[in-house]
């Protein structure tokens, strides 16, 4: 593969870039910053990065970020260059998995409906009015249950729960008897979704909880009752969604406790081990316990 091939690549994603050096010189693989291989593609992030006294004219390609300066023998300079890196491993030395169509001791009820391409791990259970779009991925160890849709080019990982028995929803009575309530909503998870392992989403009251277009959610996350999630949105580092919680598009969550009924606003950003009461405006980010506007000094 010819450096010619990867700048031809990168036109074609429409990723603006500048080039220095010869393009037609041969790379053969990849390799980290830190282990550089000869002859291969690595990616400098910042320039702090870069370790001392590395030569770097040795580095065959290095895709850099714009504040990233050096002699590199062939640099690709881009505002964009996580996804020039990995779209360009993917592309070129990116190897599909093979994977069984419905894997072993998985139960597929009579009212599951799959699209084309779907792949379903072992020991799995679907079981209810489910639906799977088109080159949906389902992990091992999955249960799905009630009333389910998933979107097309989704990935569910091993260890989800999705719409299963109803989350802690109750009446009380003048004692404190709680008496439970039945949940009749669904789950309704939109195209190319992300649910990382080991996570749960319950299934809405009366209406569905809803996981729309785009989202990531990563492991361990808990998504109770009736929320919803905008477009984009992403939740890492093990959040957790009471009841009836909003998500907004493009929202960014890290490690945190939404208390039920708040509201997160788009583009928001929530950090690390947040707890939040209270609804986070759009564009705001909040940090700590409780969750308070962050003033940087």
């Amino acid at each position: 593969m010819l450096i010619a091939d990867i700048l031809e690549f990168l036109r074609q994603e429409e990723i603006s870039f500048t080039f220095t050096g010869n393009s037609g010189d041969e790379i053969k693989g990849f390799s980290s910053l830190a282990h550089y291989r000869p002859g291969t593609v690595t990616w400098v992030k910042t320039q702090g990065n870069i370790p001392e006294g590395m030569d770097l004219s040795q580095v065959s390609l290095a895709i850099v970020s714009e504040d990233v300066s050096g002699p590199f023998a062939g640099a690709i300079v881009t505002a964009e260059s996580k996804r020039a890196f990995f779209g360009v491993l993917e592309h070129f030395f990116g190897t599909e998995e093979l994977r069984p169509r419905i894997g072993k001791n998985t139960y597929l009820s009579t009212q599951v409906r799959l699209g084309e391409n779907v792949s379903i791990g072992h020991n799995c259970t679907l079981d209810g009015d489910i639906s799977v779009g088109d080159n949906v991925i389902i992990g091992n160890n999955v249960s799905i249950v009630n009333r389910v849709r998933i979107g097309a080019n989704s990935e569910i990982r091993s260890g989800v729960v999705i719409g299963h028995a109803d989350s802690i929803s109750y009446t009380e009575d003048e004692h404190h008897n709680k008496t439970m309530i039945r949940h009749f909503g669904g789950v309704w998870i939109g195209e190319d979704v992300l649910i990382g392992e080991n996570s749960t989403v319950c299934r809405g009251t009366l209406d569905d909880t809803v996981i729309g277009d785009g989202v990531k959610l990563d492991a361990m996350t808990q998504v109770s009752h009736n929320c919803r999630f905008g477009k984009n949105a992403t939740a890492v580092a093990a959040c957790r969604f009471c009841g009836s919680v909003v998500v907004e598009d493009g929202a960014y969550l890290v490690g945190a406790l939404v208390r039920n009924q708040c509201r997160i606003g788009r583009e928001a950003f929530v950090g690390l081990g947040a707890v939040v009461v209270k609804d986070v405006e759009s564009g705001q980010t909040v940090v700590g316990n409780p969750a308070k506007p962050f003033i940087k000094k």
